[in-house]
């Protein structure tokens, strides 16, 4: 019985990897040592490991790390060992200094996507060029990716390869931290609201929107946690469903409402606007409600959304009835709607 179960949760499920594993070093074990005067002068550091040899301790050079030095804190006595493609690479953790932060503005929200990459509830776009890279790269990538595999190589053995994703890493790492940098600087805000983390394009090849997945979702968690730590900025997560479609003057939800990527146009009320402002709007919004939290189930919150838009119906941004009856979101309620004797609160 034990053999079946496992069997079958292992064709319904990814068998665990044990690549990318790292090692974790505290100071039992590891010493991190500058390095001597009138010795080796190519490496700023030593990394001293503890063996079971006595008095034979592996020591590791190491380079300093400009962004790294750059911050205020101080080195911790703890550190990360990781090994990729035969390389290997040594983190040394530090404990960032909180800076003498004043905020100015109380609360931003911000729409994620990648063209461009951040759009606020004020209306800012910033990172107009970062879907532009993103295509580049994606053609070079795939094109490589190709060549290799038509010559029975492994992608992930390809020095270039490698390389092209290698420098995507790179951009997407310094585009992220330069971006949020410049929210910062721009509203001081005391709270940030974002929406749960997606970074997908269907303009961009599998490939690609896996690699900035993984990379864009863990720079951005990285530098919103840093916001916190460094100004004490509060990260406030909105479940975003429905946040694209919804319109953020009068609340209609529909399908149609988003024209493109970039443009929306409520069929309710005709406002017209960004849709990733839009979306940011919608954000904020709901940052303030008690009805939505990160996790709440799609279904549910547009059943939230479709109740406080009917609750509008006696006012002037009512969206005529043939609308509705055209829009499958509504198509449970219009026998409310239709019923003057029945509550909307009471039916929904």
């Amino acid at each position: 019985m034990a053999k079946k179960i496992f069997k079958h949760l292992l064709s319904k499920n990814r068998r665990p990897r044990f690549e990318g594993i790292s090692l974790h070093l505290d100071g039992k074990v590891a010493e991190l040592e500058p390095k001597r005067e009138n010795k080796a002068k190519a490496f700023d550091y030593w990394l001293k490991l503890s063996t079971l040899d006595k008095g034979k301790p592996v020591l590791i050079p190491l380079e300093k790390n400009p962004y790294a030095e750059s911050l205020e804190g101080g080195f911790r006595n703890f550190y990360q060992l990781l090994e990729k493609n035969g390389d290997i690479k040594v983190k040394v953790v530090k404990e960032l200094k909180k800076r003498n932060y004043v905020p100015a503005t109380d609360t931003i929200a911000i729409d994620l996507g990648l063209n461009p990459l951040i759009a606020t509830n004020n209306g800012d776009l910033m990172g107009r060029r970062f879907f532009d890279f993103l295509k580049r790269m994606d053609e070079r990538i795939v094109k490589r990716m190709a060549q290799v595999q038509r010559n029975g190589g492994l992608p992930s053995k390809d020095t270039k390869y490698r390389e092209y994703v290698r420098r995507l890493r790179e951009f997407l790492k310094n585009e992220i931290n330069r971006v949020l940098n410049r929210l910062i600087n721009l509203y001081k805000p005391m709270k940030l609201v974002v929406e749960r983390l997606d970074f997908r394009s269907p303009e961009l090849s599998k490939r690609m929107n896996r690699l900035i997945q993984n990379f864009g979702k863990r720079y951005m968690k990285e530098k919103l946690e840093r916001m916190h730590q460094l100004y004490g900025i509060e990260i406030v997560e909105i479940n975003p469903a429905y946040s694209s479609q919804e319109c953020s003057s009068c609340g209609y939800v529909d399908r149609e409402n988003r024209k493109s990527t970039q443009e929306f146009e409520c069929k309710c009320c005709g406002n017209k606007i960004n849709a990733q402002v839009n979306g940011a709007k919608n954000l904020l919004e709901r940052s303030s409600l008690r009805e939505f939290h990160p996790h709440l189930p799609k279904k549910q919150v547009l059943k939230v959304l479709i109740k406080r838009h009917l609750e509008r119906l006696k006012g002037c941004k009512s969206a005529p009835l043939d609308i509705l009856k055209g829009n499958p979101y509504y198509k449970d309620y219009l026998e409310n709607i239709l019923n003057p004797r029945q509550s909307l609160l009471g039916y929904v």
